[in-house]
């Protein structure tokens, strides 16, 4: 890993993924679960109740691991996003209110 993907995850951590935490608690955990499942691309369903798994799983370990999952870095620095991740950053970038 070279220093412009270093930084590039750094910026994710404190820039995108804090956006996109805030956001995915909000929804009901059926529609988050089809969520999450479809960022991490890879999701195994592990018993009858795959939704209390996916619960279990983001008890243990974070939501890092799957939002890390929709995201490319590459060797430059530039990166791209899962749609879904993307989808569900919140309000972005720079505006001005109108008084």
């Amino acid at each position: 890993m070279n220093e412009a993907v270093i930084e590039t995850w750094k910026y994710l951590r404190i820039a995108y993924y804090p956006r996109f935490l805030s956001e995915i608690v909000k929804m009901p955990w059926d529609f988050r679960y089809d969520v999450l499942k479809e960022i991490h691309g890879d999701w195994k369903t592990l018993s009858d109740e795959p939704i209390e798994d996916m619960m279990d799983y983001v008890f243990d370990k974070g939501y890092f691991g799957i939002f890390s999952r929709g995201v490319v870095v590459n060797e430059d620095g530039s990166f791209q996003l899962h749609n879904l991740i993307s989808k569900n950053l919140g309000k972005t970038g720079i505006f001005h209110e109108q008084i």
